[in-house]
């Protein structure tokens, strides 16, 4: 046993000292700037080898009268180089007295596996490729890429596919501004970008309004000690609906793991 302990401590060791972050966050959704839409509560553990993250949204006020909406989203995958590779994705989402499954694999060979209960009897048109999906991340996924990019370069750029088990859209950042933010628990700079969502694939007719979603505004929290810029603001315009994802608490953790042996 003590073999084993002081192989595994020389291992950790020769990759380094560890660090990671867990942030705890919680959002308030509201439309048109002041009717109240929902509550979304997002918990993420992202270090420089991997990140694990969960989501939850559940409807409230107003929305309630139109679809009552409950979600819950995981995602996981690793980190090489600042890159991020998905790994595994679920989603349960309960909504107007229906449920929603979908879970998605990311196998060796980059193919991903799906379920999906009750399948969709129609997958738009066209239909998402199997090329489409290899080259994109889940959902999730794709905001923690976009929270690290910008944690890395400070700036507004990329574009980012995504998947989410039958549409195929782009997520594209552009602009920039930084501003200060002292709000729900975080005092410090924010990248104020703006945030264009791009229909792809998998898409019906009757999706149009899912097709030209006008450019918004996403906001990153820049810190000085960490890679990962979480997200404080997402907004709409109001020729879209004018909705809007604030801040209503912040809470990060930061763990820092450094093993040391006695010969």
């Amino acid at each position: 046993m003590r073999t084993l302990f002081l192989a595994l401590a020389a291992l950790v060791m020769s990759a380094g000292p560890a660090a990671a972050d867990r942030f705890s966050l919680t959002y308030d959704g509201v439309g048109l700037g002041f009717v109240p839409l929902g509550g979304v509560t997002v918990d993420a553990d992202v270090s420089d080898e991997s990140y694990e993250i969960t989501a939850t949204l559940q409807s409230r006020g107003l929305l309630n009268l139109f679809e009552r909406t409950n979600l819950r989203a995981e995602a996981s995958g690793i980190i090489h180089n600042g890159v991020v590779r998905w790994r595994s994705y679920d989603l349960d989402h309960r909504y107007s007295r229906k449920r929603r499954v979908i879970n998605m694999v990311v196998g060796e060979d980059g193919a991903i596996a799906s379920t999906i209960e009750p399948n969709y009897r129609l997958w738009g048109d066209p239909a998402t490729s199997d090329e489409q999906r290899r080259r994109s991340r889940d959902p999730l996924s794709s905001v923690v890429a976009m929270s690290i990019d910008v944690g890395q370069t400070r700036r507004c750029s990329g574009a980012y596919p995504t998947f989410d088990g039958r549409f195929h859209y782009l997520l594209e950042l552009a602009g920039g501004e930084i501003d200060d933010f002292d709000d729900a628990g975080y005092e410090g700079d924010v990248l104020k970008c703006s945030l264009a969502y791009i229909a792809v694939a998998g898409f019906e007719q009757r999706d149009s309004g899912r097709r030209r979603i006008p450019h918004g505004e996403v906001w990153f929290a820049l810190m000085p000690d960490t890679t990962f810029a979480p997200v404080v603001r997402i907004a709409t315009p109001l020729s879209a609906g004018g909705a809007t994802i604030r801040l209503a608490s912040f809470r990060r953790a930061r763990v820092d793991v450094q093993l040391t042996s006695t010969p």
